[in-house]
């Protein structure tokens, strides 16, 4: 079983519409067996063209468990971003708090921030893709609202590690300098444009450089 569905999958499901939680240890294994499936599946495929049958052939299950668990597929599907959103925020957050304890200089700090995003952005590559695609959802405005606090927080412990300039200018600056970054992560998961991919260190590298040279610059 992945980390993703190793760690707090059925919390972060806690009063999710359209899911029936399990009672016994075996419907929770069944719970993350298909929620793993589909995060899998989702990779290659669109959720248009996935169905339910092939969710629960993937995850060595029945339809009739499906259906205990989800009401529907977008409920299955709702289930997954929840459990995106509590691996991205969990991931981030730990991350963020070890450089806060650490004394890492400014480019550590962006490169174990952006290294950690690239991450759980690739563990959670086909389920992001398809909530920016997903036609009337809402969904990817909640991701951006987290996004949006998660560098808010961030920004002080990065200005903390550069000396040099107004306060309020670096702190511009560091919040401009993550649009840059996340913008360049989101148009991967969308085109793959390359010649960086999401699978390869070098983006944190890259990524980190760009980053760094912005603040830095006059």
């Amino acid at each position: 079983m992945s980390e993703l569905m190793s760690q707090g999958t059925l919390a972060a499901l806690d009063g999710q519409q359209g899911f029936n939680p399990p009672r016994y240890g075996r419907a929770g294994r069944t719970t993350e067996a298909l929620l793993e499936a589909g995060r899998q599946l989702l990779r290659e495929r669109t959720l248009d063209s996935l169905t339910n049958q092939e969710i629960c052939a993937a995850a060595h299950v029945t339809t009739g468990a499906f259906y205990g668990r989800f009401k529907s597929k977008q409920a299955f599907f709702r289930a997954l971003q929840a459990v995106t959103a509590e691996d991205t925020d969990r991931s981030m957050t730990a991350c963020l708090a070890a450089l806060v304890q650490g004394n890492a200089d400014l480019q550590a700090a962006v490169h174990a921030l952006l290294s950690e995003l690239r991450r759980v952005t690739l563990r959670n590559l086909g389920v992001l893709r398809a909530t920016i695609l997903e036609a009337n959802g809402n969904a990817w405005q909640g991701f951006k609202q987290r996004r949006a606090a998660f560098i808010e927080r961030a920004v002080p412990v990065l200005a903390a590690r550069h000396q040099d300039g107004d306060a309020e200018w670096l702190y511009r600056r560091i919040r401009i300098a993550f649009q840059f970054a996340i913008g360049s992560i989101i148009n991967a998961v969308l085109n793959d444009p390359g010649p960086l991919r999401l699978s390869s260190r070098e983006f944190d590298m890259e990524l980190t450089r760009a980053f760094c040279a912005y603040v830095a610059a006059p």
